[in-house]
């Protein structure tokens, strides 16, 4: 007589134990690169960086940070639901910059951080960015900007913002990876 699906009980206590570790590893892997990634208190900056997206309260977060004195100069990254003019009217610091990234991607949006800040001599720059994409906007952007960089996470609004954010960082991630290692 065989045993059940062709496997020994043996085996089978040592394949589910192995898919066990997988899922935990994955979620703390999820944990840590998505949920509570490194990002840091804002400190005092050459400028403020608002990256475009998801419209998750990071123009917001990015207004509050420069009306509490972080920064001379605020940018934000133009998205394609929010227009620059939409915040201009609320910003309370010396200079405002709105910039499109080509392409409109995070990838985009380093190069352009990157550019700006050889253009204005910044040496630090606040980054506001949806808490999923922390890790992937710090990879991203350290690859192409030299200087130091400050993160503020902004949660996204909601559990299933959570789950959709989560998921799509971790194609994204792999992607930024893998498929493009450059700036």
């Amino acid at each position: 007589m065989s045993p059940v699906g062709g496997l020994s009980k043996r085996s089978r206590v040592v394949v589910t134990l192995v898919v066990v570790a997988l899922v935990l590893a994955l979620c703390a892997l999820t944990l840590r690169l998505f949920v509570y990634p490194d990002v840091n208190a804002p400190v005092r900056s050459d400028a403020i960086v608002v990256l475009g997206g998801n419209g998750a309260g990071s123009d917001d977060e990015g207004i509050a940070l420069a009306k509490e004195g972080y920064a001379p100069t605020i940018a934000f990254s133009l998205s394609p639901t929010l227009p620059c003019g939409h915040s201009l009217a609320r910003v309370p610091t010396e200079r405002v910059l709105c910039f499109v990234a080509y392409p409109r991607t995070t990838q985009g949006e380093a190069r352009s951080i990157a550019h700006l800040a050889a253009l204005n001599h910044w040496h630090q720059v606040i980054v506001v960015v949806p808490t999923p994409q922390a890790t992937r906007a710090r990879l991203r952007i350290g690859r192409c900007y030299p200087g130091q960089l400050v993160e503020v996470g902004v949660p996204p609004p909601g559990f299933w913002a959570w789950v959709r954010g989560i998921g799509y960082e971790w194609g994204a991630l792999m992607k930024a990876l893998v498929l493009q290692p450059g700036c």
